[in-house]
């Protein structure tokens, strides 16, 4: 490990380091303010024992990977994932522009738990954000993050696919993610246009309704308002955000929403989402993420989907600790491709899983 000197900084490393294929030691350095730095050193020490390496992707010690499904010459590119009563759904991009301009579509394939392929449906322009809704057991499906947004909800059990239409967006972008919680539903508002400081002055995060073909949207959470800095060392500080790239959403095991703030590269924490008694807390780590979830059962799988390698794995070990935080880092992040768990403590991310082309998606399932 190496110390830390400064005060008020936090040295961001990816500790334990893993050697995968070539050995590498990963050292992240955010400090408080926001600053992040990345220096990266490799060796060429061969994988030593402890580690595994299948389909191209190496783990820990402990860890293991298996192939769920692998995309076709049909469809391509997954991105999310949703599990729901004993079905895998993942929506592939089929290389569509983020913003629809190009018309194309996404594939959404329903598969069983053992990948085989139950049945597919078609969505409008680029899929990115999928969910489903606990209570109406509609699939909720969010294309074109870049701008022109569109959704669609689907059934599938009768296969019915119901439009709805999105306002003009204040951010200028389009729309990423959905999460249902406590009854309520928020999206987050992707590809902001930034004023002439680099800020985000507008809705990061909107709690959406849909009523008459028409999706209506609330904002709950404002690009550049105040937040509890949580960071070790930070004496939880109150730090303004700038959330430059609202993505994906989940919850921790307090119930609190959890955005990704991805080019940002923080997590934010908000309690009571929607509600007067709304609070925002973030921690800053030093490289990009995406999908971020918490497991909640010591027996379970992580679902992690690789959009440019075409693949979706399980990654697995005898037991999990309950409340470990997982995440991934994409292909244009500093240190790409690698499943880690994040210490929320101190923002230091450490290597589970190497090798992933470009990791979208990525879902703690629970043995039933």
């Amino acid at each position: 490990m190496i110390s830390n000197t400064k005060s008020r900084g936090v040295k961001r490393l990816l500790s334990t380091p893993l050697y995968f294929m070539a050995a590498f030691v990963l050292l992240l350095t955010a400090c408080s303010t926001g600053t992040d730095t990345t220096t990266s050193t490799k060796s060429t020490t061969n994988t030593p024992s402890g580690t595994s390496n299948h389909y191209g992707i190496a783990t820990s010690d402990g860890w293991q990977v298996t192939l769920f499904a692998r995309g076709t010459a049909t469809y391509t590119n997954p991105d999310s994932a949703v599990v729901d009563g004993g079905h895998v759904f993942l929506d592939y991009q089929n290389n569509a522009a983020k913003d629809g301009t190009d018309n194309m579509t996404s594939t959404i394939v329903e598969y069983t738990m053992d990948g085989k392929v139950i049945k597919t449906f078609s969505a409008p322009g680029h899929s990115d954000g999928m969910r489903m809704d606990p209570t109406t057991k509609l699939l909720w499906v969010i294309s074109n993050e870049d701008g022109n947004p569109k959704m669609e909800t689907i059934d599938p059990n009768s296969g019915t696919i119901t439009p709805y239409t999105f306002p003009k967006t204040p951010h200028g972008g389009g729309y990423d993610d959905v999460y249902f919680l406590n009854g309520s539903t928020f999206i987050s508002a992707s590809a902001p246009n930034l004023d002439k400081s680099g800020n985000n002055v507008f809705p990061a995060v909107d709690k959406i309704t849909l009523s008459n073909g028409k999706a209506v949207l609330t904002p709950i959470l404002m690009g550049n308002v105040d937040a509890t800095d949580t960071t070790t060392g930070a004496n939880n500080a109150k730090v303004s955000l700038n959330e430059v790239d609202p993505d994906s959403f989940s919850t921790n095991t307090n119930g609190d929403l959890i955005l990704i703030n991805q080019a940002g590269s923080e997590i934010v924490t908000i309690s009571n989402p929607g509600t007067a008694q709304q609070k925002v807390s973030r921690l800053a780590v030093g490289s990009q993420l995406d999908d971020t979830v918490w497991a909640t059962a010591k027996q379970g799988r992580l679902l992690v989907v690789d959009g440019t390698g075409n693949s979706t794995y399980w990654l697995s070990i005898p037991e999990f600790p309950v409340g470990t935080v997982f995440t991934q880092t994409p292909d244009d992040s500093g240190i790409a491709g690698i499943v880690g768990i994040v210490d929320l403590g101190t923002g230091i991310i450490t290597p589970i899983a190497h090798g992933f082309t470009k990791p979208t998606g990525m879902l703690f399932v629970p043995n039933s």
